[in-house]
């Protein structure tokens, strides 16, 4: 029997284009997406967590792939008739919005000719083609390939004729020049060595980060110049464009990439330390892949969900990115970027990380820990920039993060790092307000805030600490008005007060009472996913943002974005597992397509994809709570392999797939009770047993 390859059900390409996600009937025809409507996600060639990818350069939003223009909301205005790309760049967003830096660096472009003006303009691509690992296209006669060796990109370039070069522009910084300043940057003290024939290092400034670039040619009669625009040596300062042109004898080239935000040495020791072939490191990378695909095994005889379950998997492994080694503004050596941003991750993605990779879950936890120790503080966003974005979007969810490691078993050193880090956060000035008189101006950061203090009060050895916290946990109430909703006092970032009203407590039960009880709290849900309401239609033309931003329709967001995402198992504490049920119905086999139309809104860094996993498995984590609650399986079965050894296999029973409500469900023969596990006993490992009707 051949090994099951779940690599083959992976698409690189699923969610990089315009949704197709629209309904005119059904349940997920009375939700309203307030978002762009499309995925972002890159189809490039990178490892899981991967510290460096590359892929095609068109400089379209918002990762320097495609041909969209800078959308957030409503119908998505195009660059042009045709993709047209300007290269291949290094280091990419997965599936962000504005996130304010943009990467794409180093652009390697194959070339004919002398006049280097014209890589600039773009030139059509065609016959792509990806896989976990691996990126092809062309561009006219040129086979252009790429492939990742660790932290080193690998191009192969096949011209069709003699006479070709390859040219590496170090000067770009972002997207499209034509979308405005807000979208790229200009690369500052910028050096470029020639180190030979074949190998060159530069290093500059970008987004504010001193990067250290190693470029090496393997060919036959390579020779390296300096360029500005013309092919002339020029003056970096003043050059609207600079970097490396190789000129080499016959048709075939490999080139390789790498960095550091250290120093030029380890950028060139890690290209030098790169001694596979081509071919070798592609096959190496789709092993890897497989190795971290294959944490999961699902059962189903529905090959549209096992491709929809292996892509969403592998775009919610791209992301956030393993820089071990590296040192990003005073962080540690146990380095973790692209953070981007924590408020898209914290829910989903990052739980699915810590519950099987155990590496990526041990730096992830040393690397916020890091983050907290040279900032001060734990950013809404960290990436590889000075620019900490969207500070608004929410407070303390990397402490919530690290309660997550904690409750499913990551060392007790953990312990203290939360310690250490909540510490930190109640020490920073925009924090005046909460403590004082337990507010912050958007009271979404109320319930964040208390809900980190509940669950570090849980966890903590220091009493002092633990008295403090209780007491500003309390403040919860402080958010909601006396019609047990979201306060209409507050502004709402992406979405309005209904939207945040159904998120997952840690005190649940408290909530629900001050929402006037279960039949009350299930009336509010019902009203807000639309049952017994008229379809809504969504709003698709270009610049309907404002429109959108002004239609009243308080219901949820559909899957389209992160922050109500997990409302759905607000029915658990309503006594409603039936309606949960019907929503997660509508998530899997519908909110979710297949192809590059398949995502219905940003996947903001693996926020959705992840999603998806937990709801098709029936289960979701609740962030930092230390529980899983209990949801409505959509495949048949799976085995999950652990970061700690052991096995959780999922079985569910049932005679057809439209037995979507649950009877019982069951952990090692014992009957689970209210729709929720402890993390901690979900991870022994064993059967979990769902009983469907």
């Amino acid at each position: 029997m051949n090994k099951f390859d779940p690599c083959k059900y992976a698409d690189p390409f699923y969610g990089n284009g315009a949704t197709d996600r629209f309904f005119d009937d059904g349940l997920a025809s009375k939700w309203f997406y307030i978002k762009a409507l499309c995925g972002n996600t890159i189809p490039h060639a990178t490892l899981p967590f991967g510290k460096i990818s590359v892929g095609a350069y068109s400089g379209g939003y918002p990762t320097g792939y495609g041909m969209h223009r800078p959308n957030s909301s409503g119908g998505i205005e195009k660059l042009g008739e045709e993709h047209l790309v300007k290269g291949f760049s290094h280091l990419h967003q997965s599936g962000t919005g504005a996130i304010q830096y943009y990467y794409n660096y180093a652009v390697a472009t194959p070339f004919y000719g002398d006049d280097i003006s014209e890589i600039k303009k773009g030139v059509p691509i065609s016959d792509e083609i990806a896989r976990p690992g691996y990126y092809s296209a062309r561009l006219g006669d040129i086979s252009c390939e790429m492939t990742v060796d660790g932290g080193v990109a690998l191009h192969r370039y096949t011209f069709g004729n003699e006479g070709g070069k390859i040219a590496v522009d170090f000067s770009n910084d972002g997207l499209d020049r034509s979308f405005g300043k807000r979208y790229f940057s200009t690369v500052k003290n910028a050096e470029i060595k020639l180190l030979s024939e074949n190998e060159a290092a530069f290093c500059g400034e970008f987004s504010g980060i001193k990067l250290y670039f190693s470029v090496k040619i393997e060919c036959e009669g390579a020779k390296a110049s300096i360029f500005s625009e013309d092919l002339i040596p020029c003056d970096l300062r003043s050059a609207n464009a600079f970097g490396i042109v190789f000129d080499f004898k016959g048709k075939n080239a490999v080139l390789r990439v790498g960095y550091s935000t250290v120093s030029e040495e380890l950028a060139r020791a890690e290209v030098h330390g790169s001694r596979v072939s081509f071919d070798e490191a592609r096959e190496k990378a789709y092993a890897i892949w497989g190795e971290h695909l294959g944490a999961f095994t699902v059962h189903t005889e529905d090959e549209e969900l096992r491709r929809k379950f292996y892509s969403n998997l592998y775009h919610s492994l791209v992301k956030p990115s393993d820089m071990y080694g590296e040192g990003v503004l005073g962080t540690s050596g146990q380095t973790v970027t692209d953070f981007a941003t924590f408020w898209d991750q914290y829910k989903t993605a990052l739980p699915l990380i810590f519950t099987c990779y155990k590496t990526m879950g041990e730096r992830m936890v040393n690397g916020i820990a890091s983050v907290s120790r040279a900032l001060g503080r734990i950013p809404c966003s960290f990436g590889l920039s000075t620019i900490f974005p969207c500070e608004e979007q929410a407070k303390m969810l990397g402490i919530l993060s690290l309660c997550d490691a904690y409750h499913l078993g990551y060392p007790e050193s953990s312990k203290e790092i939360i310690r250490e880090c909540i510490t930190r956060e109640l020490a920073r000035e925009d924090y005046a307000d909460f403590l004082k008189d337990g507010r912050f101006e958007r009271y979404t950061h109320i319930l964040d805030a208390t809900d980190a203090c509940l669950c570090v009060a849980e966890i903590t050895d220091d009493e002092r600490l633990k008295e403090r916290l209780l007491g500003l946990a309390k403040n919860w109430t402080n958010a909601y008005g006396e019609d047990g909703l979201m306060s209409e006092e507050s502004r709402y970032y992406e979405g309005d007060r209904y939207t945040y009203s159904f998120r997952i407590q840690k005190n649940m039960e408290e909530r629900v009472d001050l929402a006037g009880g279960k039949e009350r709290f299930a009336r509010l849900l019902d009203d807000f996913f639309g049952f017994g309401k008229d379809s809504v239609k969504q709003l698709t033309y270009v610049g309907a943002g404002k429109d959108i931003a002004e239609c009243r329709h308080h219901r949820f967001e559909g899957f389209n974005n992160e922050c109500d995402m997990e409302a759905p198992y607000a029915y658990i504490y309503a006594d409603r597992h039936d309606r949960l049920a019907e929503i997660m119905s509508e998530c899997v086999n519908r909110s979710f397509g297949s192809g590059r139309s398949g995502l219905p809104g940003n996947n903001d860094s693996g926020g959705l994809s992840s999603l998806f996993i937990w709801n098709a498995l029936g289960i979701f984590p609740v962030c930092g709570s230390g529980i899983f609650l209990i949801g409505s399986p959509a495949v048949d079965g799976a085995d999950i392999r652990l970061f700690n050894g052991k096995t959780l296999s999922i079985r569910v029973f049932r005679e057809s797939r439209e037995q979507i409500y649950l009877n019982r469900v069951e952990l090692n023969g014992k009957e689970i009770k209210g729709y929720s596990i402890g993390a901690s006993e979900l991870m022994q490992g064993g059967e979990l047993c769902f009983y469907m009707r």
